[in-house]
């Protein structure tokens, strides 16, 4: 028995002076710019505290979304650009959305200089982000106008979300939206504590508001958790990171199911009436609705275009679905990286022309 303990012991202590090594020399590459990826594949098991303070500190780190989509500063940029603009332009392509929308409408204005197009869009952005902006830019838009929300199938588990902090854990901008809740036909908008990068900054030096926020995100973001958030002290550990970044994964995914599958958060209410009210309202300012639903390579997400055609018919809204001009079961029309290849997003800027022609 004896002999037994002082083995455990012995190869727990080999465990631990493995890990500080590992640590040791992984945090001397990070340091010395060496970061390969090996040491990438490490980092992305840091808690998203951890990550964000090395944002914080290393501005120009490879990768830093610190400062990315923030609506506060979306919103002042747009206004600066709206006063410069002469309002002899003609209409305008608003555009709210994603990478995914910024593509297709990249190639949309390339086969059409002719088209003005003012961009806002966040990394991965969900719809209620994309909402939100739609709700926060409306004064710097003009009659005529074309006014298009964008809609990813993937990211519409995170409209249960506050910020993409707490769902995109390898790469979790800290840019953060309303949660809309819909009562009674009309949706309910629970505004973030933190809307800024400023305030962002802040919370180390104000606990108070710091609580605040990270009682809000308990209360009203459903993939907020402690495997993500907690134990920051366990990123000293890179042994620890690898098992963070695998409990992580399994909240992550069973979040997403119980969303789309449970319904524990109303994504179909809330996207009928987000669509309903986006199109009333730019209606109401004399504009004209394009809703454009982006369906990702992701077999088991949201059928968009089977969700919204109801909505959108009934109201006869303008939309653009990317599913009715490729089929995304077919694999090859995608980069490693998720987009559409550009041939594809070309023919959809292609169709896109043709649908506000019209």
């Amino acid at each position: 028995m004896k002999q037994s303990l002082k083995i455990l012991c012995c190869t727990f202590l080999m465990v631990a002076l493995l890990d500080v090594l590992v640590g040791q020399v992984l945090g001397w590459a990070a340091r010395n710019d060496k970061a390969g990826s090996l040491v990438q594949y490490f980092e992305y098991g840091r808690s998203v505290p951890g990550k964000l303070a090395q944002w914080q500190a290393g501005p120009d780190i490879r990768g830093n979304l610190f400062e990315t989509a923030w609506r506060e500063t979306d919103v002042s940029a747009s206004k600066a650009e709206f006063d410069d603009e002469s309002a002899d332009l003609g209409p305008v392509i608003r555009s709210y959305g994603m990478s995914f929308v910024n593509r297709i409408l990249r190639q949309a204005v390339e086969l059409d200089p002719n088209q003005t197009w003012d961009s806002h869009a966040g990394p991965n952005a969900p719809p209620n982000y994309t909402y939100a902006m739609f709700e926060d830019d409306r004064e710097n838009r003009r009659a005529g106008d074309v006014v298009v929300l964008g809609i990813l199938s993937s990211r519409v588990p995170a409209m249960a979300a506050l910020s993409n902090r707490s769902w995109s854990f390898e790469q979790p901008a800290p840019f953060t939206y309303p949660v809309y809740i819909p009562e009674g036909g009309e949706l309910t908008r629970i505004d973030p504590i933190v809307t800024s990068a400023a305030q962002e900054r802040g919370l180390a030096q104000d606990p108070k508001i710091a609580r605040a926020w990270r009682d809000q995100q308990r209360t009203h973001d459903a993939f907020y958790s402690w495997r993500t958030h907690g134990a920051t002290w366990l990123d000293r550990s890179p042994f620890m990171r690898l098992v963070r970044r695998s409990a992580m994964s399994s909240h992550l995914n069973e979040t997403e199911t119980d969303i789309i599958q449970a319904n524990s958060y109303p994504y179909r209410e809330a996207l009928h009436i987000m669509i309903e009210s986006f199109a009333a309202t730019v209606r109401l300012d004399d504009q004209r609705p394009v809703v454009m639903l982006v369906q990702s390579r992701e077999q088991a997400d949201v059928d968009l275009l089977a969700l919204a055609k109801p909505i959108l018919d009934a109201n006869n809204i303008p939309y653009f679905a990317t599913a009715e001009h490729f089929d995304p079961r077919q694999q090859s029309g995608f980069l490693a990286d998720g987009h559409y290849q550009p041939t594809i997003d070309r023919a959809f800027g292609e169709q896109f022309l043709k649908l506000i022609a019209k």
